[in-house]
């Protein structure tokens, strides 16, 4: 347990490294963008600390103005109405990224103490319990291995060709639920550019109205409507990324659960078990049930 607790750290690990790193590129572009030199103040009047011969400092050196400091929450409120929705989309890809890390674990497709009772009642060769089993406890193992159980009956070809067909239909739904990590990736960066395609129309629209006066006005503009592109992009990098990590874990723990039940099913006698009621049917007769 030690072993594949440490084994699936080590493999969940450059997950959080690359989520971190990719906040730290987002903290450190605010960073720089809140230190930037405001040059137009300083621009403006040049040559009149020169005519009146007085210093622009009281050290007799030059003086830069800094533009006022801004928080992230400002950066944000500056990509304008598109940060809305790509904050709906990066919380929704945060949930399906904690639900990946939650579900698709080997302990949660073939929890060890399923396994245990499983074995015990495949050597007594009592299939009914095993079935009683998969009925109790509920899990990726268990919701394949029955379907198998219910048709041993039919021979080996119906039981496993159930157990081939169940499998896909369960690694389907989380197939399904991580496919939209890969959808996430695509719309983000459209929707931020979106975005920022809306912004420079209204940055060009007020240059037409106003001229070109100042372009340090147009520049910020078009700095500020960048920012969507930009969270469009950090949100998706980390979605891409994950899609790909989650879709190869759920290939290896599907592969692990599947070894489980050949292992299970491998030493049944079917020749022995043709025409037997396993399931629903049988438990309704041993209850006293049947008509």
């Amino acid at each position: 347990m030690k072993h594949r607790f440490t084994s699936l750290f080590r493999r969940s690990l450059p997950v959080p490294v690359f989520l971190a790193f990719a906040l730290g590129i987002a903290f450190e572009a605010t960073t720089i963008r809140a230190q930037t030199p405001a040059a137009a103040p300083a621009a403006a009047a040049p040559a009149a600390p020169a005519a009146e011969g007085a210093p622009a400092g009281g050290d007799g050196t030059d003086t830069k103005v800094l533009a006022p400091e801004k928080t992230f929450w400002h950066v944000i409120q500056e990509g304008g109405w598109i940060m809305v929705p790509l904050a709906i989309i990066s919380m929704w890809c945060m949930a399906l990224i904690i639900e990946g890390f939650i579900r698709i674990r080997l302990v949660n497709f073939a929890p060890q103490e399923t396994v245990v009772l499983l074995k015990q009642a495949f050597a007594e060769e009592n299939y009914q319990q095993a079935w009683r089993v998969c009925k109790a406890k509920t899990s990726f193992l268990t919701n394949v291995l029955r379907t198998g159980l219910e048709r041993i009956g039919r021979g080996r070809s119906a039981s496993e060709s159930a157990i081939a067909d169940h499998s896909l239909k369960e690694s389907m739904i989380f197939r399904t639920k991580i496919s939209y990590l890969s959808t996430i990736g695509v719309i983000s960066p459209m929707v931020g550019l979106l975005g920022t395609v809306t912004g420079m129309i209204k940055a060009f629209s007020t240059l037409g109205a106003s001229g070109i006066g100042d372009p340090s006005k147009l520049a910020a503009a078009i700095g500020e409507v960048l920012i969507a592109t930009a969270t469009g992009l950090i949100v998706a990098i980390p979605a891409f990324f994950l899609y790909y990590f989650f879709r190869n874990r759920l290939q290896q723990v599907t592969i692990m659960a599947e070894d489980v039940i050949n292992q299970l099913m491998v030493d049944v006698k079917y020749e022995e078990l043709a025409g037997i009621k396993i399931g629903e049917s049988l438990e309704a007769e041993l209850a006293g049930g049947a008509p």
